[in-house]
């Protein structure tokens, strides 16, 4: 989502931590989740569960850090919501761009959840920060 779009800022505070890590010298793009409550939510994954997810990518502008690109990752089960916004660095980025998959990993590195995803707007987003960037190093 381009800066000019955001309407409401306070939406876009970061939640969760980011990271990159390697699987087999593969870089795979994960989100640490902290919260033991959401753990026994993805305990409750079967296959005859309904689950949506949707990455979405967006650029915040900050006094002091400047121009930020974050995403909000939404995963519904059946009809529980769990959400994550996260400012991560470019390997993250170029990492789920490449990959179109995200994990969601404890703070011990398992894996709680993964899922495929179609990264469209993420791509149109970093296409927009490198837009902005190069205006802002004239």
């Amino acid at each position: 989502m381009p800066l000019d779009k955001i309407e409401n800022i306070e939406e876009y505070v970061k939640t969760h931590e980011s990271l990159v890590l390697h699987i087999k010298n593969n870089p795979v793009g994960c989100i640490i989740e902290e919260n033991n409550e959401n753990k026994s939510k993805y305990s409750l994954v079967e296959k005859k569960s309904e689950v949506k997810a949707s990455i979405r990518g967006f650029l915040n502008k900050h006094e002091d850090a400047g121009l930020l690109m974050g995403f909000k990752f939404k995963i519904q089960i059946n009809n529980e919501i769990l959400e994550y916004t996260s400012y991560p660095n470019e390997e993250f980025i170029e990492a789920i761009i490449l990959n179109e998959i995200i994990f969601v990993i404890d703070n011990k590195m398992k894996q709680m959840f993964s899922c495929k995803i179609s990264t469209d707007q993420f791509v149109k987003t970093k296409s927009e920060l490198n837009k902005f960037q190069k205006i802002l190093n004239k």
